[in-house]
């Protein structure tokens, strides 16, 4: 019988249950709402670190194989290639796409992730996108430097798992979601 008591304390609500005293779990609506796990200090200051760490990666690279920015407030100024980049990318894609076009799609991402990273938008996305191209470089491009690839696959794992941490637009979006 102990089994029955402990099948009503489960899955009953409260007025379902046996009597007063015996345990029950009350409703839904009436239990406290457990704070989120990534809303502690650790997860900010990991979340922080991550994002810095990735911002100051992607944007120097993406800058390093950028032409010269002429106007800053064109965005073709900020995605122009350099031809070391072309050249790269027709090794890249095997010459299965075009070389400028790729070369240009990859600034623009990597201009994008660390945008994102900065403000704390979309950031499982963008960890996920990093694991892409991490898994990528590991693969086709420099499989030599795996060592330093699966530290850059384990940051973008860490955002796609856990989120920004608490210092995000992300995961103040998500708070306010969790009121309304």
């Amino acid at each position: 019988m102990k089994d029955a008591t402990t099948f009503e304390r489960l899955f009953m609500g409260a007025g379902e249950a046996a009597g007063p005293g015996d345990g029950a779990v009350p409703p839904m609506e009436s239990r406290e709402l457990a704070p989120r796990a990534s809303s502690g200090l650790m997860d900010a200051v990991l979340g922080l670190a991550v994002r810095f760490v990735l911002i100051v990666q992607v944007w120097s690279w993406s800058r390093a194989n950028a032409a010269a920015v002429v106007d800053p407030l064109s965005w073709r100024s900020w995605v122009t290639p350099t031809d070391g980049l072309e050249n790269a990318a027709r090794l890249w894609t095997m010459g299965q796409v075009d070389a400028g076009l790729a070369a240009v799609l990859l600034l623009a991402v990597a201009s994008l992730v660390s945008l994102s990273l900065a403000v704390g938008v979309l950031t499982r996305l963008t960890g996920l996108a990093v694991m892409l191209g991490a898994g990528w470089h590991m693969m086709f491009i420099l499989p030599e430097a795996f060592t330093s690839t699966v530290a850059y696959l384990a940051l973008g794992l860490y955002l796609a798992a856990r989120g920004a941490g608490p210092l995000s637009l992300d995961w103040a979006l998500a708070r306010l979601a969790r009121l309304a």
